[in-house]
């Protein structure tokens, strides 16, 4: 018997405990499997047949997008491959990469923009108003005000001719057209800091323009589209990098140097994890101290750009820096250090390392992808 004559329910029971990689190439078997992979009783079922000690995330490696499985013991890299339209035999090199929803938004090394569904293989690829730049800032998310999701891209054209100031736009894929906002001339983000997505919103750890230099979280919300100030912890913690915990906290990672260090052991670094609280401030959910023999590596790492994920339940923390180094640590152990392959491509892209949630639950087409569709080539 084969598995397409199987009833529906039994075939939900195989078809759940099947990993996400070869799972992703039975969407295209039939429109029937296609819905019902999608349908939110089989991605229940699915994410509850999960492995429980492991993580599913997104790496930016040498220029392409990678998913990246972790398991604290090992890990397991397997490519996603974009193919360039513009020619049948060549992959896409990505300068930077974000996610929102199941979604990615990859700006490509000769300034292309492109929104991509890797598990269905769907993309769109965004005509700019006039012209991107090498420069630009880009973020995917949605108004989630709406009834439905209505998805949007806010690009930022920085300008560093002095005055500086940014241009900021937005394209909306309803109208599949671009609008000016207006122009910021009292903040900045680093070239080595990439976007966060949260509930449709995006975030960056930012700096004012004024001296000294202050650090802020900046914050752009896609149903209002206007940016929002977010403070840290304390203005006076250490090196830092953002990130997110299960989509649902803002999350902050804070490398105290001794200097920084007060009531505590003089000699002894440590790495904080802050998370936001649903009134908005922000409580330390996790510590690992005790070192001392990797403060030259995050002292370097952080001023330079890193990545980072934190589980509060296993109480570790990963972090990927610009040139593909990952590495593990618990309390005061270092669990895992591994190479991912060589040296960045390209010096300017920031380290990217992101939770990719295990759910088929991909966006409708038609609820996002107005216009031409192409298909690319799927992990």
């Amino acid at each position: 018997m084969q598995l397409t004559s199987l009833p529906r329910d039994l075939l939900e029971i195989i078809l759940s405990k099947v990993p996400d990689t070869p799972l992703a190439r039975f969407r295209t078997t039939s429109k029937r499997w296609n819905i019902m992979l999608s349908s939110e009783g089989f991605v229940k079922k699915h994410s509850a047949n999960a492995p429980k000690d492991e993580s599913l995330c997104i790496a930016l490696i040498n220029s392409r997008v990678h998913l990246v499985r972790i398991n604290l013991r090992e890990l397991a890299i397997h490519p996603f491959y974009l193919k360039d339209p513009l020619s049948n035999s060549s992959q896409v090199d990505i300068r930077n990469v974000s996610h929102c929803d199941g979604l990615l938004l990859c700006s490509t090394e000769d300034d292309r923009l492109v929104v991509w569904d890797p598990y269905s293989g769907e993309t769109k690829w965004i005509k700019p108003r006039d012209r991107y730049k090498d420069s630009d800032y880009f973020a995917l998310g949605f108004d989630n005000k709406s009834s439905c999701k209505q998805y949007k891209i806010l690009r930022v054209d920085r300008n560093h001719i002095l005055p500086v100031k940014y241009v900021c736009e937005v394209y909306d894929f309803t109208s599949d057209s671009w609008r000016v906002l207006g122009t910021a001339t009292d903040w900045y983000i680093p070239d080595y800091r990439h976007g966060i997505s949260m509930k449709g919103n995006t975030y960056w750890l930012a700096m004012r323009m004024v001296k000294p230099d202050t650090e802020f979280i900046l914050g752009f919300d896609f149903s209002k589209e206007t940016f929002q100030c977010l403070s840290r912890p304390h203005p006076s913690l250490g090196l830092t990098a953002l990130s997110v915990v299960k989509e649902e906290q803002l999350c902050l990672l804070v490398f105290l140097l001794p200097d920084f260090l007060m009531g505590a052991d003089a000699s002894s670094s440590e790495l904080q994890v802050w998370v936001t609280t649903s009134t908005g401030s922000w409580n330390k959910s996790l510590a690992v101290i005790g070192l001392d023999g990797y403060r030259d590596m995050f002292k370097d790492m952080l001023p330079r750009g890193i990545s980072f994920l934190a589980d509060e339940q296993k109480k570790v923390v990963m972090c990927l820096n610009r040139e593909n180094n990952f590495n593990i640590l618990r309390e005061n152990k270092h669990i895992l250090k591994e190479h991912l392959g060589g040296g960045s491509k390209c010096i300017s892209s920031p380290a990217v390392l992101m939770n990719y949630p295990p759910s088929l639950a991909r966006i409708r087409q038609d609820t996002f992808l107005k216009g031409r569709k192409r298909k690319a080539e799927s992990i």
